[in-house]
């Protein structure tokens, strides 16, 4: 499929002029094309508001308008593109469903997962809000956040939605201490009775935890005798590999 030269070639000024803001024969040299189609692109451009002049230099550089595009976009949909590989791969490791998820207030939202090819299999949670104290990928997110947020978290009723649900705050300061040294955290049948997951922080790379990815499944088959640090590790493995392609 053919491009559109116009637009190929105020990407490549724009790209420029972000690199490095520069004058219009700078820019020119730069992207290899005459002064006077940079200039005429460099007009249009800023009267979009996509590159500015920076003082009385000369020099042009990205505008507030490109920058606005890029905040107007929702983090969350870039985060679940680049997942989705991670999440299959996963998949593929641990033969259970894995999913994405994100911190909300003092919800956990899952964003995204990708199923495993088990003829049983659990329901597809996008979309869904839980509390954070309840499922392995709440824990690893309440684990980042600042001690003052945690405790007006734990000083609040906890809800227990079965027998087996953690809800003594000791306990659970507990549970979040061994996440930040071990970097996982498994639950079993603390939201479902029949459901177990194991979960682990994605970092970026500015070090701060900005997702979680889990892996989950009927408990009377997962992780069933299978290395529950080997599966640990695997899903660390993905989150760290997933924080990786967020730097």
């Amino acid at each position: 499929m053919g491009t559109v030269q116009s637009i190929d070639r105020a990407f490549a000024v724009l790209r420029q002029v972000a690199h490095q803001p520069g004058g219009i024969s700078d820019v020119a040299r730069a992207v290899d094309l005459p002064v006077s189609t940079v200039a005429r692109l460099l007009a249009t451009l800023e009267s979009q508001g996509a590159v500015v002049r920076l003082g009385d230099t000369g020099t042009w550089g990205i505008g507030t308008g490109i920058r606005d595009l890029a905040l107007s976009v929702d983090p969350s949909w870039s985060l679940v593109a680049r997942a989705q590989s991670v999440l299959v791969a996963l998949v593929g490791a641990t033969g259970e469903t894995s999913g994405l998820s994100v911190l909300d207030g003092d919800d956990v939202v899952y964003l995204d997962h990708a199923e495993t090819s088990h003829e049983v299999t659990l329901r597809d949670w996008t979309g869904t809000r839980l509390p954070l104290h309840v499922v392995s990928s709440g824990l690893v997110l309440l684990a980042a956040e600042p001690r003052d947020v945690i405790e007006a978290y734990l000083a609040r009723p906890l809800a227990a939605p079965t027998a087996h649900t953690v809800v003594h705050p000791a306990h659970i300061r507990q549970r979040l201490a061994r996440v930040r040294r071990e970097g996982f955290v498994w639950t079993v049948g603390e939201f479902d009775e029949g459901i177990a997951s194991v979960a682990a922080p994605v970092v970026d790379a500015r070090g701060n935890t900005v997702a979680a990815i889990h892996t989950h499944g009927p408990s009377y088959r997962f992780p069933g005798d299978a290395d529950t640090d080997a599966i640990a590790a695997q899903v660390r493995d993905a989150a760290r590999t997933l924080g990786g392609l967020l730097r």
